[in-house]
């Protein structure tokens, strides 16, 4: 029986062999290595850009607080606050605390006086910030607080105090609550005050108050926020703008020969407020924890920090 001819030239097919193989693997791992470095710097600069976008929603929050709410005469206005203990904590702060009390204002709340997190909370309690997702840093695995009671029941937003958990807030905002000379957070602070940014890194990684100005850009890191890698933070300002920068050292000087830079946003400069007519030490290395506060009129001191719980 004879084959028909197009069988009779049919040539046989052949699989890859181990070299095209090899070779193929490499192209694609060499393609791999060029393409995802750059989609996850993508990725991160996209969530940079939302972050940097959910402060400057946040800037406008603050400042329509001071309109309706902050109101102390025709020339100032507070940025949120809650209860000052100048008594019994004059420099120092809490943070979330009374999450489930309707007044954090009243004489017995559970939200505790000088709580820096119940101060930003007021802009949801007055319904000036409506999506909570706002407080949440898209480069980070928190997530927004979901208005709800202790029993997870949906409550409005006026029968809460506090963020529910710490993962509910990204942000740390310049603490309200200090004695030092002049000290006020209120809408005429110089415009190179920082007033919030991504969250304060205290000691998860690295110490903030081991660093200098002056250390090199590896040590500073150690010092910027979690929130990106450690690779900077987004900074609000009093002026209203919105800063990328990839150091903590970024609030007011504190002498007439340093006008800008020098501040740490994330620490306070001394652990006591400063006397009227001295400075502290330049390129000094600044303290932080709860029972500090602001120490110069203009220190930036962003709190909390990511170890409060």
């Amino acid at each position: 029986m004879t084959r028909p001819r197009s069988q009779l030239h049919r040539r046989p097919q052949r699989g890859f062999t181990l070299l095209e193989l090899a070779v193929a693997l490499g192209i694609a791992v060499i393609l791999l290595s060029i393409f995802v470095p750059y989609l996850l710097s993508w990725r991160e600069s996209n969530r940079r850009a939302r972050c940097a976008d959910h402060l400057s929603q946040l800037r406008a929050a603050l400042w329509a607080y001071t309109e309706t709410r902050g109101r102390i005469s025709a020339a100032e206005s507070w940025f949120p606050r809650v209860r000052y203990d100048a008594v019994n904590q004059p420099n120092g702060y809490t943070a979330f605390t009374g999450a489930d009390d309707p007044d954090p204002f009243a004489e017995q709340s559970a939200v505790k006086p000088n709580d820096v997190t119940a101060s930003l909370w007021l802009l949801v309690r007055e319904g000036i910030v409506t999506d909570t997702s706002v407080f949440v840093c898209p480069s980070t695995s928190d997530s927004r607080d979901l208005l709800v009671d202790h029993a997870g029941r949906t409550v409005p937003a006026r029968q809460r105090g506090n963020f529910r958990l710490p993962q509910n807030l990204s942000y740390s905002y310049a603490n309200p609550f200090g004695s030092a000379l002049e000290y006020k957070l209120i809408d005429t602070l110089p415009g190179g005050f920082a007033m919030l940014a991504d969250k304060n890194p205290g000691t998860r990684r690295g110490a903030i108050d081991r660093v200098k100005p002056t250390d090199d850009r590896r040590s500073l890191a150690a010092a910027n926020s979690l929130n990106h890698g450690q690779a900077g933070q987004n900074v609000l300002y009093a002026d209203g703008s919105v800063r990328w920068l990839t150091s903590p050292f970024v609030g007011l000087g504190y002498s007439p020969h340093q006008p800008t830079g020098g501040d740490n946003i994330y620490t306070a400069l001394e652990a006591t407020p400063i006397e009227p007519g001295r400075t502290p030490p330049a390129n000094g290395t600044g303290v932080w924890g709860r029972t500090v506060g602001p120490a110069w009129n203009h220190d930036s001191y962003l709190v909390p920090t990511a170890d409060d719980r």
